[in-house]
């Protein structure tokens, strides 16, 4: 059973944390490192997973602040002790910070190794049935947590090689939360790594660890056999792995020689892992097979603008078509690519709102939706809910179409037709029909291939025609009759539709001008 004294570090600064981690040799001084979060309210769900003893926590974080934790600490779990770091010396400050609950507090601006090792002794002295014992040496673990740190101790590396003596070296890891889900048993899977690593890599020098309690790794050190034949052995070695872990995914990297690429190969390996999303049916993958395909971006404009000119059909067979290519490549990440597909969705909901579905039918779309993608957990299962929403998004727009679209806008051309002659703006039409603006400006262009504007013009150059035709009314007086209230402006508006001034019009149509008052016309 482990002696060290537990310690959570609550940070929302990845840099910060790693600072810290990085400041003490841990184990030697009688701690562990056994987990960090970014907020209160994570901490709080790491404090009753991890029980940690001492919570080193920032204040200033999102969701749920250093000093709202430390009182949640106080009522929930008064044997943890707490020390918070603070940019503010204030008298008034501190003393509500001890108020809270807080052990001890040190200042962020001059904090240092000395002083961190102090807190920390003076709080594990208070802690009811515990002596901290020091002296026990930096376990393998942290030795190798401290190297992909970023901010390793000095003789982290030279530590290594006491335990990796060889040149060669590959890695192969697995993100287990993400792979197995949150709830996995990190030890559990280590220990199952460990015995496999001792029954198929005889022979070699082969370690296992747990990175940040969330990335099981073994570093596979050796001296003169091939890559090849040691990956096709531990190839075997998870398929052993499988029958007591089935939805294990193992990543492999490339070979590598000395420690130094440690780091660099390691970060490689963790990006690598998240692939899990496009293999669904294979348990390990070397890093060769992965192609380094670069992300074709999406094209929201062309997507958009069918969605305002209301052709959906065409729109959802973009998104169609891009999303397939997408898996395809493997590319972008699954992140990315869940997020766009929903926000590409939830734009089309947006604007069947706006031109006036029920909002509680929207919120339901959406959280079919965010449902269905969210629980995809391969690509191809992506694609399957992808095609269910798409086609319950065109049933859905078939429905609305003839009822909405064609009837609502035959009936909008037909009010204008009565009505050109008046000072008619597409607001106004908008809010006659009760439609959103921008949809019908979108919607009209769409079904009529022209604009409002253009429409309006049109009509009232028809009835101009008329008018025209009739012989007995000046032109000057039929430009007001059909709304124009500047006459050189229906001249040129005139020509531009008939490609005749309105007098020409009207003298081949044979219309008989007499009497003075056609004189200036």
């Amino acid at each position: 059973m482990s002696t060290y004294c537990r310690i959570l570090i609550v940070e929302d600064e990845y840099l910060t944390r790693q600072g810290i981690k990085g400041m003490i040799h841990w184990e030697q001084e009688g701690f562990q490192i056994v987990g960090e979060a970014s907020n209160g309210e994570e901490a709080l769900a790491r404090i009753e997973e991890l029980k940690p003893q001492i919570v080193l926590t920032d204040v200033v974080m999102p969701v749920m602040d250093g000093i709202a934790l430390t009182q949640a600490i106080q009522e929930r779990y008064p044997e943890t002790r707490v020390i918070v770091l603070s940019g503010y010396s204030d008298f008034e400050y501190v003393k509500s910070i001890f108020q809270h609950g807080a052990v001890d507090y040190i200042l962020k601006p001059t904090l240092n190794q000395q002083e961190l090792l102090a807190t920390l002794c003076k709080a594990a002295g208070q802690i009811p049935d515990f002596v901290l014992t020091r002296g026990g040496g930096d376990s393998f673990e942290s030795v190798i947590n401290q190297a992909l740190s970023g901010f390793p101790a000095p003789d982290a590396l030279e530590k290594l090689r006491k335990v990796f003596p060889y040149l060669h070296f590959f890695l192969v890891g697995m993100n287990v939360p993400y792979v197995l889900g949150n709830a996995a048993n990190l030890s559990r899977e280590a220990g199952i790594l460990a015995a496999g690593a001792e029954e198929f890599l005889p022979g070699v020098t082969a370690r296992v660890a747990t990175i940040d309690r969330k990335f099981l790794l073994m570093i596979v050190n050796y001296a003169a056999e091939p890559y090849r034949s040691l990956t096709e052995r531990v190839r075997k070695l998870v398929a052993s792995v499988r029958v007591k872990s089935p939805r294990a995914f193992y990543v492999y990297t490339r070979e590598f020689s000395g420690l130094g690429l440690l780091k660099e190969t390691y970060t490689r390996l963790a990006a690598l892992s998240r692939q899990r999303f496009y293999c669904r049916d294979v348990f390990i993958q070397g890093e060769d097979a992965f192609a380094p395909a670069a992300a074709e971006p999406f094209d929201a404009a062309r997507f958009n603008a069918l969605i305002r000119a209301s052709d959906m059909r065409q729109a959802l067979e973009q998104l169609d078509a891009w999303l397939r290519r997408a898996v395809d490549r493997h590319a972008p990440g699954e992140f990315e690519l869940k997020s766009l597909v929903q926000d590409a969705l939830y734009q089309m909901l947006a604007f069947w709102e706006e031109s006036g579905m029920d909002a509680e039918r929207i919120a339901s779309l959406k959280r079919d939706c965010f449902i269905r993608i969210s629980e995809a957990k391969f690509a191809e299962d992506l694609l399957e809910a992808f095609g269910c929403i798409r086609s319950d998004f065109l049933t859905l727009f078939e429905e609305r179409a003839p009822r909405q679209g064609k009837r609502s806008v035959q009936e909008i051309l037909d009010y204008v037709e009565e009505h050109c002659a008046e000072a008619l703006t597409l607001n106004d039409v908008a809010k006659r029909f009760n439609f959103n603006y921008s949809y019908l400006s979108s919607y009209f262009s769409a079904n009529n291939r022209e604009g409002f504007s253009e429409y309006l013009n049109r009509a009232r150059i028809r009835r101009a025609e008329e008018l025209l035709r009739k012989g007995d009314i000046p032109v000057s007086e039929v430009c007001g009759m059909v709304g124009y209230g500047d006459h050189s402006y229906f001249c040129k508006v005139f020509k531009k539709f008939t490609g005749k001034t309105p007098s020409e019009f009207r003298r081949q149509c044979g219309a008989a001008v007499g009497g003075k008052r056609w004189k200036k016309s």
